[in-house]
């Protein structure tokens, strides 16, 4: 079992991250990630979350915690980045740095209550970062459904090799939604076989790391657990094979 998103004290969760780590492995998880927040308006009182100076010794310390646990779990760094005007003024010094990471998260795209920017804004981005990008806790049904056909959003998202996470989080679980959208989403995410992340959005409660078997269960029960993330990533050699062999078939 896979949980990508969890907050550490580097940003506004409770717990550091050697301690997540010890908590995803009393919870039998495969694969840990920590994404904390990347520097947002939103939390700029609270200063909860990474800043550009901050960056390097962010991963530095997600970096010796997957050492040290190594053999128990496959402890992956992540950073999860408001896409929205909240992040403007720091973004551009993101993007040199993107790759470092093992995966990032967007939240917010083309989310109209919290002012997101476009999925087509990031599809732009996207053309720039080499390391797996995923939508966070998205409404796909209501952000997109005025934009988008079912069909044509997971095309967009497997073209651009972008997957959509599960979102285990009580408030914002959206993969259990059952309107007409939703339905026919499923069924072109399936089609166009769009990775998918699981994720409970850990902050202050230890038992969210552990959450995350429901949304298994249903990626199980549709036949898509192959179609995780996580297939592709290489613990021996810290890489994503399928970016590697992409590159391969580049050149």
């Amino acid at each position: 079992m896979i949980n990508l998103h969890n907050h550490s004290t580097w940003s506004d969760g409770r717990y550091t991250p050697k301690q997540l780590a010890r908590l995803g492995i009393q919870s039998k998880l495969s694969h840990l990630g920590i994404s904390d927040h990347f520097f947002t308006n939103k939390m700029f009182l609270e200063r909860t979350f990474v800043d550009v100076d901050q960056i390097d010794d962010y991963l530095d310390d997600l970096r010796r915690v997957a050492r040290r646990f190594a053999s128990k779990i496959n402890l992956l760094a992540g950073i999860e980045v408001d896409w929205s005007a909240r992040t403007q003024s720091k973004i551009a010094a993101l993007w040199p740095k993107i790759d470092r990471f093992d995966y990032v998260l967007f939240e917010y795209v083309e989310d109209a209550e919290w002012h997101g920017n476009s999925l087509e804004s990031l599809l732009t981005a996207r053309t720039c970062i080499s390391i797996p990008v995923g939508l966070a806790h998205n409404n796909l049904s209501e952000n997109f459904c005025s934009y988008y056909t079912a069909d044509e959003l997971a095309w967009a998202l497997h073209e651009h090799d972008i997957f959509v996470e599960l979102s285990t989080n009580p408030f914002t679980a959206y993969y259990k939604s059952t309107d007409p959208y939703s339905l026919e989403l499923w069924k072109a995410l399936a089609k166009h076989k769009v990775r998918f992340s699981i994720g409970s959005d850990t902050h202050d409660f230890a038992a969210d790391v552990a959450r995350v078997q429901n949304a298994h269960t249903f990626l199980e029960n549709k036949g898509l657990l192959k179609q995780l993330i996580t297939e592709w990533w290489n613990p021996r050699q810290k890489t994503w094979i399928d970016q590697r062999e992409k590159a391969c078939l580049a050149r």
